[in-house]
């Protein structure tokens, strides 16, 4: 990582060097389990992509638990699915927990949010839906450990401010984010930011492919799995957002244009991605 005006640049060998490594010993266990809160009658594919984003991220186990499923779990047998209500979440067991991508702005997302607080619950992402309750209901400040991962217009409705201010100020609206929410900010955009306690990192990655539905659900998963291992707050989200723009940097490399990448797509590369940073250590 480069010093850059306090910023440090988070490149292709800081991701090799965090990477988490192999062992013939690991098992589903090990590996860490992924719970998602994630995607809704409405919005059933914003959950499929964080769950099997989780997997390819390394993830032993994966839950997407949901109201009302929409899905099938014939159609998706890689993770397993949980019909949710306001009482059974708190008995499913896991390493970390995604809460809200596809999710709803409603009272339930509000009570998940504020019971995760109240047990002082280390391990957890808030991206989407989650935001926009926690600047709804005031909700702030969460965790030192937890994780959110706004675009401008979320982190804008945080501050109280305007999309196009946050994007003018990048680094000015991601420092007073992290000084309102008390944990880690990942700002996604063109190089997004992480900003931590003191710290700032711009993540070299990734192109305007990635400026489509469903991607940032894909970024979700991925931080999930990693922070499922046990990788610090701001290892998982910069290692996630690296690996999550190398994707689209890959994919343009393919001689493929920015403009037809889905969601998706990220995720088939994502194992491609892996190996190469991993090879390139060995």
């Amino acid at each position: 990582m480069k010093k850059d005006e306090a910023v440090f640049n988070f490149r292709r060998k800081a991701a090799a060097a965090f990477l988490p490594p192999l062992s013939i010993s690991d098992n589903k266990a090990r590996r860490g389990r992924s719970l998602l809160l994630a995607g809704s009658a409405r919005y059933p594919g914003a959950g499929v992509l964080a769950a099997r984003a989780a997997l390819r991220m390394g993830s032993g186990y994966v839950t997407l638990a949901q109201p009302d499923i929409a899905i099938s779990s014939l159609e998706n047998p890689d993770f397993l699915l949980c019909d949710l209500n306001e009482k059974n979440w708190e008995t499913l067991q896991f390493d970390a927990i995604l809460v809200g991508p596809g999710f709803g702005v409603n009272k339930f997302t509000a009570s998940v949010i504020e019971k995760l607080k109240e047990r002082k619950t280390e391990r957890v992402i808030l991206d989407a839906d989650a935001l926009t309750v926690c600047a709804e209901e005031k909700l702030f400040p969460l965790l030192p450990t937890w994780i959110v991962t706004p675009h401008s217009g979320e982190l804008a409705r945080c501050l109280g401010t305007t999309s196009e201010q946050v994007q003018e100020q990048r680094l000015k609206s991601i420092m007073q984010a992290q000084e309102l929410m008390n944990c880690i900010v990942l700002l996604k955009g063109h190089h997004s930011l992480v900003q931590g306690k003191g710290r700032t990192y711009r993540i070299m990655s990734g192109n305007s492919g990635l400026a489509k539905a469903g991607t940032g659900d894909v970024l979700a998963g991925m931080i999930t799995a990693l922070r499922a291992r046990d990788l610090s707050p701001a290892t998982s989200a910069c290692l996630g957002a690296y690996l999550h723009g190398a994707c689209a940097d890959y994919w343009r490399a393919l001689h493929r244009d920015p403009l037809s990448l889905m969601a998706s797509d990220v995720i088939e590369l994502l194992p491609s991605i892996i190996y190469q940073i991993r090879s390139s250590t060995q």
